[in-house]
């Protein structure tokens, strides 16, 4: 390495780099032929770009080859893409061809560096991206999505001005400590004093009267203190709904479930690291929107010497496109990770949108405003829940179903009796509502998830590195070998004798999965907490089997559903995202059909909710009891049996292709649609066999452990603050049914 290079360092560059170079030459930039607006973010690499990592023969074959016009269809942000300036023009012109076309001098072409004062570099992306001027069709107000659970977050309102009928989206509740109010957005609640309605139960209803609490534009340099941003607005479009009869109000919000914290950013924590962030709304107009943040700050109009920016620039998550609409105004955008301190938290607020021309299709963009600014100028907090919140919808359904219902499936009268009695401390009951009595607490069935997966830098209750592995296991991969293949961990645990850690990672070491995010081990994890229910009932301690045998829901759930088991989870890595082979594994999710997890196992039941929960109930029974098992390695072998099962009933290549191919027909087909209509009445029956399976697992540790001697008073709801403690570790957050990888699972075996 050469420490005394003066090459361009951009992965230096901070968020407050980006604004000062482009405060800076964003006058010229726009007085350039073809340019439209500018934002701040990473570099947009074509998606037939190859990897860094990729194959040099292959990299130097397509180096050769002209590439074509980047645009925001066939680019994406990667994990090394660098900080850059976006330029949007709405035509892309080769650098030869200024100075010979009519209209095109040199001076109207966008350089690739600009510089600071100090001289360091700030490379520029620039994208073809012309904006279509032609509104998306608006709804008719009676066609929007009226929520049946009644008036809360990504309800619709409307009011009349003029003649003319305005409506969007209720964000979510806030209070400033006196009053409840609705928040949405000020071009619709209009003037202070202005009446708003919706329609409830098919009767239109006053819902209440627009506050003085709204903002309209804010400038930049104010927003954001210690930013350049001279002779720049932020437009902030928020107004509050002062509320008539807060007793008719959820606090959640449609299709997102109980809202987390706000996630707080300003200049001392707001940074490029945002760029790429999953985000989930539900729009009244659109339903459910899922997206990611593409750029900051995007500058979309100048008036009167001034200029406006959006803080965020929200688009698609994957190749169909981000379809909000023309009612959408209004929607609370929050995130979605695997980080459970960090989901659900509410990070913008949308009051409209940008529609980009692309060569196959029109691309629209939700602008957002930051909801942590919207908190701080207007001086109020979210208003989250009460004692009864909306349950979590992402990403449960599944996990709920199982740990809800499983009860009905126990033989023993008085297990069946407990796990009743302590069911909805385990999952939802038939409305879909969580009844939650202590802040904080997190059904037993997601607590895996929702707790345990956070990262523990980050929460006192995280064990993010250790718990991933516990929740799958591909069974199904058999790697190359020679001219044949090697066997699968299937073919290596053909019985319950056979399944030992030693050949597991005796498997994982013969095909280089070394990292502990590689290794999963989901049988192993049942077989623990198997032998810890066992021992609580032996000790006749009836909390913490409750504890553990409604977390037990969760992995159970895994093992159910086909992906959880199979090296398919995310798509076929021997495929490009195309369909051409790849003669290497590509990374996870980089593969073709990438994205089917969540839409299968979370958006699919997601939207189907209505009509899958009280259906799931016509398969439950349907199979007789299965026999009781002994000891924790015949329980993980069960586990191993269900995903057998599961895998049996819908293969997991036939997911990935029925998924990949909506995703290319072009169509702009719902995948979650197209996966229920081909594999629900199979994905009924896998999850009527994991509620058999549970049962069964929860029958015989109760059996093992003699519960018969358990006194039938104990026999009864355990508090939910005391269900709290024990996840949590009673003081030790990682004491209760331990994570680890699968090298020191043994020693809790």
């Amino acid at each position: 390495m050469d420490y005394l290079s003066s090459q361009p360092q951009f992965n230096n560059l901070s968020l407050s780099d980006l604004l000062k170079a482009r405060d800076q030459f964003h006058a010229h930039l726009m007085h350039k032929a073809n340019v439209i607006g500018t934002a701040v973010g990473r570099y947009l690499i074509r998606k037939d770009d190859p990897y860094h990592g990729a194959e040099e023969d292959e990299g130097r074959q397509r180096k050769r080859r002209p590439k074509p016009p980047r645009t925001l269809a066939n680019s994406e942000v990667r994990d090394y893409s660098w900080p850059c300036i976006l330029v949007f023009v709405s035509r892309w012109v080769e650098e030869e061809r200024f100075s010979s076309e009519r209209h095109l001098s040199m001076i109207d072409f966008v350089p690739k560096t600009i510089y600071l004062e100090n001289g360091r570099s700030v490379p520029v992306c620039i994208v073809e991206a012309p904006v279509v001027n032609t509104a998306p069709q608006a709804l008719a107000f009676e066609d929007l999505n009226f929520p049946s659970s009644g008036l809360s977050g990504a309800y619709p309102v409307y009011t009349k001005v003029q003649g003319a009928t305005h409506f969007a989206s209720i964000g979510c509740l806030v209070t400033d400590g006196h009053k409840l109010y609705a928040l949405t957005n000020r071009h619709v609640v209009g003037q202070p004093g202005e009446e708003l309605f919706s329609k409830v139960k098919g009767e239109i209803l006053s819902i209440g009267h627009s506050s003085e609490k709204q903002i309209g534009r804010l400038p930049f340099e104010e927003v954001y203190d210690t930013w350049p941003g001279k002779h720049v607005y932020v437009n902030v479009d928020v107004g509050l709904i002062e509320i008539e009869d807060q007793t008719q109000w959820e606090p959640f919000v449609n299709g997102i479930g109980e809202l987390g914290p706000l996630a707080d950013l300003s200049v001392y924590n707001l940074t490029l690291s945002i760029i790429g962030c999953p985000v989930r709304a539900y729009g009244c107009a659109s339903g459910r929107l899922s997206g990611r943040i593409a750029a900051l700050f995007y500058r979309y109009k100048s008036v009167g010497g001034f200029e406006y920016v959006a803080d965020f620039l929200i688009g698609s998550r994957d190749e169909k496109p981000l379809l909000t609409r023309p009612g959408d105004s209004g929607t609370i955008w929050v995130m979605e990770t695997n980080d459970a301190r960090q989901n659900s938290m509410p990070i913008a607020i949308q009051w409209g949108g940008a529609v980009f021309s692309a060569p196959t299709a029109q691309l629209p963009f939700a602008l957002a405003t930051n909801l942590s600014t919207v908190c701080r100028e207007l001086e109020v907090d979210l208003f989250r829940s009460r004692s009864l919140a909306s349950f979590d919808y992402w990403g449960t359904v599944g996990h709920y179903t199982i740990g809800a219902l499983a009860y009905t499936q126990v033989v023993d009268g008085n297990l069946r009796s407990l796990m009743q009695a302590n069911r909805d401390n385990i999952g939802f009951d038939e409305t879909g509502k969580n009844k939650k009595y202590v802040a904080g607490f997190v059904q037993l069935a997601d607590v895996p998830d929702n707790v345990w997966k956070a990262d523990p830098g980050d929460s006192p209750f995280g064990r993010k590195g250790p718990e991933n592995p516990n929740h799958y296991a591909d069974m199904d991969y058999r790697p190359k070998k020679g001219q044949g293949t090697a066997p699968s961990l299937d073919d290596l645990t053909p019985n319950a004798a056979a399944l030992k850690t030693s050949t597991w990672i005796a498997y994982y070491d013969s095909i280089g999965w070394t990292q502990s995010s590689q290794r999963g081990l989901l049988p192993f994890r049942i077989w623990q907490i198997y032998k810890k229910m066992v021992e609580y009932v032996a000790a006749g301690d009836v909390e913490r089997f409750v504890t553990a045998a409604g977390i037990l829901a969760h992995y159970v759930g895994d093992a159910c559903q086909p992906l959880h088991s199979s090296y398919l989870d995310d798509g076929d890595p021997f495929r490009y995202p195309d369909g051409n082979p790849s003669a290497t594994m590509l990374k996870h999710s980089r593969g073709y059909g990438h994205g089917v997890h969540s839409a299968f196992e979370s958006n699919m039941l997601d939207d189907k909710f209505k009509e899958f929960f009280p259906g799931i109930s016509n398969y439950l029974g349907q199979e007789p009891p299965l026999p009781t098992i002994r000891g924790g390695r015949k329980a993980a072998f069960a586990a191993i049996e269900l995903m057998r099962r599961s895998r049996a009933r819908i293969e997991p290549m036939n997911i990935v292709e029925t998924y990949a191919d909506v995703i290319h027909s072009g169509n702009g087909d719902d995948p979650s649609t197209a996966l229920w209509d081909k594999f629900h009445e199979q994905t009924y029956l896998a999850i009527a066999d994991g509620c058999r399976t549970l049962a069964m697992l929860w029958d015989s540790a109760w059996k093992e452990g003699q519960g018969s001697n358990i006194p039938t008073s104990k026999l009864q709801e355990i508090k939910q603050y005391r269900l709290k403690e024990i996840y949590e570790g009673e003081g030790d957050s990682k004491s209760f049914l331990p994570s680890v990888e699968i090298e020191q699972i043994d020693d809790y075996l």
